[in-house]
């Protein structure tokens, strides 16, 4: 599969049907997920295999994975997306 093919696959598996997880993982996998490490790369299709309930309190910080990979990635995701990005005045 060529990388455009997998990043169009990636991207719509990132499209999850709860409006809360949507809006932080879809723009984070267009504008982020390409300048991602390979390992973080590698984080993020785990993440993307965890049931959609556990992914919505990660983000939103309820508790943290157990998993120090996807604990990272889920911070790297509400930093540069979410409740943890900069505030702009």
């Amino acid at each position: 599969m060529d990388e455009r093919a997998e990043f169009n696959r990636l991207y719509w598996h990132s499209r999850r049907g709860m409006l809360e997880i949507d809006v932080m993982l879809m723009p984070f996998t267009q504008q982020h997920f390409q300048t991602l490490t390979p390992a973080d790369q590698q984080a993020y299709r785990a993440l993307l295999d965890c049931e959609d309930q556990d992914i919505w309190e990660w983000l939103r910080g309820f508790k943290p994975p157990e998993d120090p990979n996807l604990a990272r990635i889920v911070m790297e995701i509400r930093t540069r997306v979410g409740d943890l990005a900069p505030r702009s005045s």
